[in-house]
Parts: C-alpha cells; sequence; structure tokens
C-alpha cells in the first residue's frame, strides 16, 4: 500500500507542476508547444539525475523512487502529448516544425538524462 500511497501522491504534485510550468512557459513564449518541450527535457534532466543516484546509492528506499520517478516524473513528462503535439505539425504540414520538434524532445532528452545521470555519478563520488 504504501507503494501505491507514494506513486499517487508524487503523480498529484507531478501533474500540478507540468501545468504550472507549460502554462508558465507558455504564457512567455506562445502558442508553439514549448511548454511541452520544456517540461520533458526537464524531466529527462531529473529522472538521469534521480536514476543516477539509485546507482550511487541503491539503499535509499523504494517508496523514494515510486514517489519521485513513477508518480512524480510520471505525471510531469508527457510523451502522449508530445506525440498529440507532434501529430499536428505534421498534419498541418509544418515538417521544419516537424523535425525541430522531435528532434529537440528526442535528442535534447538522451543528453539530458545522459547530464543528469552524469551529476549523479559526480556527486556520489
Amino acid at each position: 500500500m504504501e507503494k501505491y500511497m507514494a506513486i499517487a501522491c508524487g503523480g498529484a504534485l507531478g501533474a500540478l507542476a507540468r501545468s504550472m510550468v507549460g502554462e508558465w512557459v507558455m504564457a512567455r513564449l506562445g502558442p508553439y508547444p514549448f511548454g511541452t518541450i520544456v517540461v520533458n527535457l526537464i524531466g529527462c534532466l531529473i529522472i538521469g539525475i534521480i536514476l543516477g543516484a539509485y546507482l550511487c546509492r541503491p539503499d535509499w528506499p523504494q517508496w523514494v523512487r515510486f514517489f519521485l520517478v513513477v508518480g512524480g516524473l510520471g505525471a510531469f513528462t508527457t510523451f502522449s502529448t508530445f506525440a498529440f503535439e507532434l501529430l499536428q505539425l505534421l498534419t498541418a504540414g509544418d515538417f521544419g516544425d516537424v523535425l525541430f520538434y522531435g528532434a529537440v524532445q528526442i535528442l535534447g532528452g538522451l543528453v539530458l538524462c545522459a547530464i543528469g545521470m552524469w551529476i549523479a555519478k559526480f556527486v556520489c563520488a
């Protein structure tokens, strides 16, 4: 039961954080789906840090990982929104935007996840 409570609480906080960050970004940068880009890239960096730290500290309680990763980041990041927005750009014929939007999230996500794991390894050393 502790596992599911941790996931639910993390999910609630992650969803609120996603909404707030996404709206904040969109209010400043306009209607292009930059909110989703920023949220997903932040999530990639954070998951790299958290899971990298778990590799250094496997004795941390499991509920913390469920709270932060499964609940918090599961609700914070948004692959389904990414796919929908990418499809909207594709059906609108904005092929340059499709490439930009997809590449920034996929390549940027990989790079930031790796940076996050490097940060965790550096801090744990």
